[in-house]
């Protein structure tokens, strides 16, 4: 009995969305927020009660590209900064402001999932920055789903298929002359 008792715990800490084609785990103590579903573009969020963190899934409306993101594209007191995901670095954003008052912290990360792209945002008390980073760090390294981004192996692989069709064109086309030549000396 007991094992499906933990069985059944380990799946209340997953979040996923088949709509979306991701799959996480959950940080221990982290318990759904629906009312921050209201949110614009907000899929689901969690919040630990005792240490007044927030994570939540947004929905990006579309794919991304290779191309990162520049300092200079974003607001005022935005800091870019970077995550791993499966091997790639991510663009995200680092945010400080406040809230009621309260100086508060934001990182957001975007992640390039195949169907549509999702920013992970982890938000908590400004002294507790570390710990929302590393918060938002885990919830990334637990991250499963299909991207629309090809590794460095996958890249290799496409261009060395390009650069192989490549010869063999360029093979076809010299011997094409070269039996043009002989034709033509018989001639």
């Amino acid at each position: 009995m007991i094992p499906a008792f933990g069985s059944l715990l380990l799946l209340l800490q997953v979040a996923a969305s088949t709509e979306l084609g991701y799959r996480f785990t959950l940080p221990d103590g982290f318990v759904p927020l629906p009312a921050a579903r209201a949110q614009a573009d907000v899929v689901d969020c969690w919040t630990e009660g005792s240490g007044g963190l927030l994570l939540c899934v947004q929905r990006l409306h579309g794919t991304l590209g290779r191309e990162g993101m520049r300092q200079a594209d974003l607001p005022g007191p935005a800091q870019l900064v970077h995550f791993k995901w499966r091997g790639f670095d991510l663009d995200g954003v680092r945010t400080d402001t406040a809230e009621s008052g309260n100086p508060i912290v934001i990182f957001a990360a975007q992640v390039p999932l195949r169907r549509e792209a999702i920013q992970l945002i982890a938000s908590g008390p400004r002294d507790q920055a570390a710990r929302v980073e590393a918060v938002l760090t885990a919830t990334l390294t637990s991250l499963e789903g299909e991207t629309n981004w090809l590794t460095p192996e996958q890249r290799s692989g496409r261009m060395g298929n390009i650069v192989g069709v490549a010869i063999g064109l360029g093979l076809v086309l010299i011997v094409a002359r070269m039996l043009r030549a002989r034709r033509a000396a018989a001639t």
